[in-house]
């Protein structure tokens, strides 16, 4: 998207009014956002920053090598600030460390959420903590720690140790988030690490509230795979499924559509249209849903044709 388009857009989010919104910053194809632990904490610590500075709700977060997830309430104007100031404040962190620059096109987007729809926000609210565990899937969704994943239904926080910025001078905290902002004296600090912690700021009974249940929670991270595919065709992002993932997609299609507990009980019929509908619907690559299904590679390229 080039300048003129782009800040035009923002000029449209600016115009949006206080609400849920799914906010991302796109993926740096070029380089990246974070090369290290130290750009992560960098980073964790400007989101405490500048959440506070443009009274941005975030309900749960997660920043990603390339690119970042927030589900946040606020003003389309709040979120538009939000970003430029996170993407000044990223940049000057590459810069010093002797890294390229940030490219003056790396944008955001702005998904507005239904608060009517029952589904919107509660799907929002599981893909992003979904996000790391699909980009890496050796570690649990509350097992990354660039994100505030580890406070939604679960204890972890008590581990960590913190102590609120009342404690500290306010010379270390100038230092630590370089800038002259003072947060407020309750939120906690891990020396650790040197972050600001999440817990501090993040609405996670609110995000818990709309998910209902940790049982409706860890379904929807490894069964709810449609609206996975869904909001990940909204925003443009890369969709990846495995192969557990794609069993449980095609036990589901066949219980629920066919009224069969596997692909081997359906018709040659039933077995091709559910070939095609992973192909189109899920975008599953023809040799792995041959594989799966027993298909013949010719069969469903005639089909997809």
């Amino acid at each position: 998207m080039n300048r003129v388009k782009r800040f035009k857009k923002w000029a449209e989010y600016r115009t949006w009014p206080m609400g849920y919104y799914h906010l991302v910053v796109e993926s740096f194809e070029k380089g990246e956002l974070f090369n290290n632990d130290s750009q992560f904490v960098a980073g964790m610590n400007t989101v405490a920053l500048v959440q506070f500075v443009f009274k941005v709700v975030i309900l749960v977060f997660d920043l990603m090598v390339n690119h970042a997830h927030f589900l946040v309430r606020c003003t389309g104007s709040s979120a538009v600030d939000f970003f430029i100031s996170f993407k000044k404040r990223i940049n000057s962190v590459l810069v010093a460390d002797g890294f390229p620059p940030l490219p003056d096109d790396l944008g955001f987007k702005l998904i507005p959420i239904d608060v009517n729809d029952p589904y919107q926000l509660k799907d929002v609210a599981v893909y992003i903590p979904r996000n790391p565990y699909k980009a890496n899937n050796r570690i649990t969704p509350s097992g990354y720690i660039w994100s505030s994943n580890y406070l939604i239904f679960s204890d972890l926080s008590k581990l960590i140790e913190k102590k609120p910025l009342k404690d500290f001078p306010a010379s270390r905290m100038r230092k630590v988030l370089k800038s002259k902002t003072v947060l407020p004296d309750d939120y906690l600090f891990n020396e650790n690490l040197g972050i600001i912690l999440p817990e501090s700021y993040v609405a996670t009974t609110d995000v818990e509230r709309v998910i209902g249940t940790s049982w409706n929670y860890c379904d929807r991270i490894v069964r709810n795979m449609d609206a996975y595919v869904r909001i990940a065709e909204k925003i443009g992002d890369r969709i990846v499924i495995n192969d557990n993932e794609l069993g449980t997609i095609i036990y589901s299609i066949c219980k629920n559509k066919y009224g069969v507990k596997s692909y081997l009980e359906l018709s040659l019929k039933d077995r091709c249209s559910l070939a095609v509908r992973l192909a189109k619907e899920y975008h599953i690559e023809p040799k792995r849903i041959c594989r799966k299904l027993s298909i013949e590679r010719s069969v469903l390229e005639d089909l997809l044709r």
